[in-house]
């Protein structure tokens, strides 16, 4: 079976030694690892201990689901909440189990990160990287910093219920949305000296902010935030990073952003109906222009989850919040590559390796 074969080469290269007349062992024939060229987080349900990754393989255009549960012979946890590739590294926010995975590119563990503030664990949410630094915010209030290299990690306050972040010019900027404090939301964005690690000031915008991608040049913020969902609206903002002035952009019902190729962001828009679904579209909005070019793709995604952006596909996940989700991978000219079935729930993260 392919998944027995892609887990015995990973775990060790396969040597075959034939002997000659004279009993010389030939050089050995190594089998090479075969690596995905695909990889999707679901996030699974609260409680559940049913986050898993779904793996695609190029080779043969086929599948494997929970690959992590394959490689390491255990579930990853619960609430698998961001995925991000470091070099030959990647990354796994596990919110709920509290822990971060560094894993190599068949999701085989080679460390995991515990952080902690006095006797509480953190659990974290979202990453973002500059350098040999992985930025990540904790739940309940933390900003933290992962040095790639020996994966220590040191921890700054900030805000209520951290949730996106940015770096930008030596500072790190941090939505805080103070969902865990609902009804009372928050409505600030902390800056963080990077060197200093410390949280210099705090910058007003709309009510709970979520997600923060900066623009290529550096000069501006992008904030999306869900308002109270009802008198207060979705929005989508900019933040000029130079002076911390906040303008509006003319989107409505904004559910999601990610950074596409250069000078390219990606906006989610769609309305809730009754049952708390979204029909979402995905809008090409020029950053260098300040200008939106209109749908990546004609038709909306029922059931709207997620969309994320990497090495020229355009991930986008779509969930009931009952069954196995759906991937839809599109390029950047809005064509359809793939379409499948996630193998879990809440499809929230795409990469492309």
């Amino acid at each position: 079976m392919k998944q027995l074969k892609l887990m015995a080469m990973a775990l060790v290269a396969a040597l075959a030694f034939t002997a000659c007349d004279n009993d010389d062992p030939e050089e050995p024939i190594i089998d090479p690892v075969i690596y995905p060229d695909m990889l999707v987080l679901n996030n699974g349900n609260w409680g559940a201990n049913d986050a898993n990754v779904l793996a695609h393989f190029s080779e043969d255009d086929g599948f494997v689901a929970n690959i992590f549960a394959e490689v390491n012979g255990r579930q990853m946890g619960d609430l698998g909440q961001d995925m991000v590739v470091v070099g030959d590294e990647i990354y796994v926010a596990m919110n709920g189990s509290q822990v971060i995975y560094v894993t190599d590119k068949l999701m085989q563990v080679k460390h995991e990160i515990v952080a902690t503030a006095g006797d509480m664990k953190l659990s974290p949410r979202y990453f973002c990287v500059a350098g040999d630094k992985v930025y990540v915010t904790y739940y309940e209030g933390f900003l933290g910093e992962i040095n790639t290299k020996d994966y220590t990690v040191r921890t700054t306050a900030v805000g209520n219920s951290p949730e996106g972040l940015a770096y930008v010019g030596g500072k790190v900027f941090v939505a805080n949305s103070g969902g865990a404090l609902y009804p009372n939301y928050e409505n600030t964005i902390s800056v963080v000296d990077a060197a200093k690690f410390v949280e210099e000031e705090k910058i007003e915008v709309n009510l709970n902010p979520q997600m923060i991608v900066a623009s290529t040049d550096g000069t501006k913020l992008y904030v999306n935030s869900f308002g109270d969902y009802a008198a207060v609206p979705a929005m989508l903002q900019t933040v000029s990073v130079a002076s911390y002035k906040v303008s509006d952009l003319q989107y409505t019902d904004v559910k999601g952003i990610c950074a596409g190729p250069a000078d390219v962001l990606y906006v989610v828009t769609g309305s809730y109906n009754d049952q708390w679904q979204v029909t979402g579209t995905v809008n090409v909005y020029d950053t260098k222009a300040g200008a939106d070019k209109g749908a990546l793709f004609a038709e909306p995604v029922a059931n709207y989850y997620s969309v994320s952006y990497s090495n020229g596909c355009v991930f986008v996940g779509a969930s009931d919040y009952k069954t196995n989700g759906d991937v839809y991978v599109y390029d950047t000219k809005g064509q359809l590559l793939k379409h499948f079935d996630s193998q879990g729930l809440n499809p929230i993260k795409g990469v492309k390796l």
